[in-house]
């Protein structure tokens, strides 16, 4: 039977209300992203991205180019050497682990030529690790011994450093059980100002910054950022309860940087693209389900945390090699959701929007 005019008007208004319900953006698509603020010429933009090729002639420079597309100014390169457990008193590079000096200079030439400053950010790696090890956890059976070979490790990157124009210098990563040896790092960190004329910084693990008796001798505070922004529960809720989550953490913060009369810097901020991120976000072992929604949200809640926040120096996105895009599960943001917020934050949306 033909439906009646008033039949057609009524069918048709359903059919709009219906078409308006599916094309309108969900809760956090809704979430609004703040315009870019105005930034301090010393506050870096930046993304990590790990060394990892051992073909000392292998290049970075794809993933290069994709890190300076996203609008960031600054890329922190990651190198390692290795010590076998956490009793260990000697480091070396590693095999398989360690990307050969040759590599290194590469890829800092290779920055530099994309209009991106470096950060050299050495790391110790442990080879054998019991329950609860790792390098936060080092337990030197002969500290002089260790130091001795960590000096070595740290003036080797910061004479390379120096000698490749990389503009920034990170001399420590997550030792916590190390760093509160003040003499002996002040005593290193003097002997890096002799051969490196960049600007230092440490990295404190998330938890564990309060202890660190040196900062003063240092150009910022870096920490990382793998806070668990959940403690009940594995799924990663909405962007305004991560909002919230990050607001204590932020205070304390800036006022450790009031305390110390530095600026803090997030040396790795990161989260896999698991729904469980936002719990564990520093737990790079686990393998759950991908969940690309789950790591956009994380992102866009460190976006409106910290975007205005004046004692903020720079942050690091962890870490942009890997292969990314829909299927991947890991900490990269290449091809996923969320590049989208770290273009938008470091100012590539709005270039290309003009």
């Amino acid at each position: 039977m033909k439906p009646s005019a008033p039949a057609m008007v009524r069918l048709l208004l359903l059919c709009l209300a219906v078409a308006a319900c599916l094309k309108a953006p969900t809760l956090q698509a809704a979430v609004p992203m703040l315009p870019a603020p105005p930034l301090r010429p010393e506050v870096a933009q930046g993304v990590a991205l790990g060394l990892h090729f051992q073909d000392p002639e292998a290049s970075y420079e794809g993933y290069l180019w994709e890190i300076a597309r996203t609008g960031a100014d600054t890329v922190s390169l990651v190198v390692s050497w290795s010590q076998t457990d956490i009793r260990a008193t000697e480091l070396a590079p590693r095999a398989g682990e360690t990307p050969p000096d040759e590599g290194v200079r590469r890829a800092i030439a290779a920055a530099h030529k994309m209009g991106l400053k470096v950060l050299l950010f050495p790391i110790i790696m442990i080879e054998r690790r019991g329950p609860g090890e790792w390098r936060g956890k080092l337990a030197p059976s002969d500290r002089d011994l260790w130091y001795a070979s960590y000096r070595g490790f740290l003036l080797h990157y910061a004479t390379l450093a120096a000698a490749c124009g990389a503009e920034q210098l990170s001399v420590g990563s997550e030792l916590g059980s190390m760093q509160v040896d003040g003499e002996r790092w002040r005593a290193m960190i003097g002997e890096v100002r002799a051969v490196y004329g960049g600007r230092l910084l440490y990295s404190a693990n998330w938890d564990d910054y309060d202890s660190v008796p040196f900062w003063r001798e240092l150009d910022a505070v870096g920490v990382t950022g793998y806070y668990e922004l959940v403690r009940s529960g594995i799924e990663t809720p909405a962007v305004p309860a991560l909002v919230s989550a990050w607001q204590p953490i932020v205070a304390d913060l800036r006022r450790l940087s009031a305390q110390v009369e530095r600026p803090v810097v997030l040396t790795e901020v990161g989260y896999t693209s698991q729904s469980i991120a936002a719990r564990h976000p520093w737990d790079y072992t686990r393998a759950g389900k991908v969940d690309l929604a789950a790591q956009e949200r994380l992102y866009r809640a460190l976006y409106l945390a910290w975007s205005e926040v004046p004692e903020l120096g720079g942050l690091y996105i962890w870490n942009w090699f890997g292969d990314g895009g829909g299927g991947d599960n890991g900490y990269t943001p290449r091809g996923k959701p969320s590049e989208k917020v770290i273009r938008h934050w470091f100012g590539a949306e709005q270039e290309r929007a003009q």
